[in-house]
């Protein structure tokens, strides 16, 4: 018989954090993952500084750095500007050629599954967002790179 789970307050004291190994410079928090529903947290980004490339792509082609699956995130952004750079093609999500949308303060950005993407921090002052990420199907495999892309070193 399966137990329920009782709602429970998440202290600040409790939250994993530290620096994203992915992107030098920047730190990433996981404030709570629930294996049903994905993981949320908080983001902290000096100016300047953009993500890899992550796919959440139906199927993995390779040439995004991460493959989450196909799943759904979203952004809410605290502090800063940001621009999310989506479309299929890395190399032009990694120079901004790409398909783009700015987010400032108080705005909410939602990454809909079968795209690539990458976000940068355009604006001039250290940036913070409050991320959602949806867990992919049962069955999904995800991919990470080892450490940082060659042009985030």
């Amino acid at each position: 018989m399966s137990r329920t789970k009782e709602p429970e307050v998440l202290k600040m004291k409790d939250w994993k954090s530290g620096p994203d190994d992915l992107v030098p410079g920047c730190d990433i928090t996981v404030i709570a993952e629930a294996e049903e529903a994905g993981g949320v947290g908080l983001y902290f980004m000096p100016p300047g500084k953009q993500t890899t490339v992550f796919s959440m792509e139906k199927e993995d082609d390779g040439t995004a750095d991460e493959y989450y699956g196909p799943c759904h995130e979203f952004y809410y952004i605290l502090v800063g500007e940001f621009t999310m750079y989506w479309g299929k093609d890395r190399s032009k999500l990694r120079t901004g050629d790409a398909n783009k949308l700015v987010l400032k303060a108080g705005e909410l950005g939602h990454w809909t599954p079968g795209w690539k993407y990458s976000v940068k921090n355009t604006g001039d002052v250290p940036g913070t967002f409050f991320w959602g990420l949806s867990r992919p199907p049962k069955g999904t495999k995800t991919r990470e790179v080892a450490g940082p892309p060659p042009e985030l070193r």
